[in-house]
């Protein structure tokens, strides 16, 4: 049987990367609901892609999407493609992707009935929806006031700050806050949906972090903490991906080993030690 899956420290520079899913650990995974994800939003055999909406006053994220794909591929084993498709949210395309991206710094016209639907079931089903505000010298309102107005037409629900032990801070990496390009909010703040957040609202700009310029070095500064900063916000993105396709896994492995455990302590000595039978 193929060993469950853990996370090795191989990388020169002390970055985990993850091992591979056993074929039990992936089947027991999605039996037990813990990867809808991936059972339901895509081929399990199909990298990954990320996917920004494509909504009126969007913030054109391209190269930041790039970089995110490309830290994700050489941090992880995770195959993903290099760059990220653009879908309408009434597109029945945005079932094939199981992450989704809206960033802006101005506030987007509401969202059509269809579009409304459309993202409930597909979040309803095991898809993500990351959040970013993007606006430059600090987070703006007008967006933070109207993206949390369309979230209640998709889910009568507001937004809860996550704790700062939630899964999501180590999904991949140990965090202690979310910060991006700025850091005027530690915080994340979460929807949830069944067993997993299905949205995620980041204020600090994470795609102003990740943006390259066209001969390859970062194009915005980071601040106020500089390229420590940056590789915090590089970190938060890989966490992000890795909890949107495997949700509370390390959550869910932890309890299913304490169980294990508690089993073989009250299991009865002689049981214990018997041989095991004969072939």
């Amino acid at each position: 049987m193929s060993s469950p899956p853990t996370l090795t420290y191989l990388d020169r520079k002390g970055w985990p990367r993850l091992a591979r899913w056993g074929a039990a650990a992936t089947a027991l995974a999605v039996l037990a609901g813990v990867w809808p994800a991936v059972a339901q939003a895509g081929p399990p055999s199909a990298a990954v892609q990320l996917a920004v909406l494509r909504v009126p006053g969007a913030s054109d994220v391209s190269s930041a999407m790039d970089t995110w794909a490309q830290e994700v591929r050489l941090r992880t084993s995770v195959a993903i493609t290099s760059t990220a498709a653009s879908v309408r949210p009434e597109d029945p395309a945005l079932f094939s992707y199981p992450l989704l991206y809206w960033g802006g710094e101005k506030a987007p016209p509401p969202l059509s009935d269809a579009a409304v639907a459309a993202l409930r079931q597909h979040l309803s089903t095991g898809g993500t929806l990351i959040i970013d505000n993007t606006g430059r010298a600090e987070a703006s309102a007008a967006f933070d006031a109207a993206i949390r107005k369309e979230l209640l037409r998709v889910f009568p629900q507001a937004l809860q700050k996550l704790p700062p032990g939630h899964v999501l801070f180590r999904s991949f990496y140990r965090l202690d806050r979310a910060v991006g390009r700025r850091a005027d909010s530690h915080d994340l703040e979460g929807l949830r949906v069944g067993n997993h957040l299905a949205v995620l609202y980041t204020r600090n700009d994470l795609a102003g972090a990740l943006t390259r310029q066209s001969l390859g070095g970062f194009a915005l500064a980071v601040v106020p903490g500089g390229e420590t900063q940056r590789e915090h916000a590089l970190r938060l993105a890989i966490n992000l991906v890795m909890y949107a396709l495997c949700l509370d896994y390390k959550d869910d492995h932890s309890h299913v080993m304490y169980l294990l455990r508690h089993k073989r302590s009250v299991m009865p000595a002689a049981q214990r030690a018997a041989p095991p039978a004969a072939e």
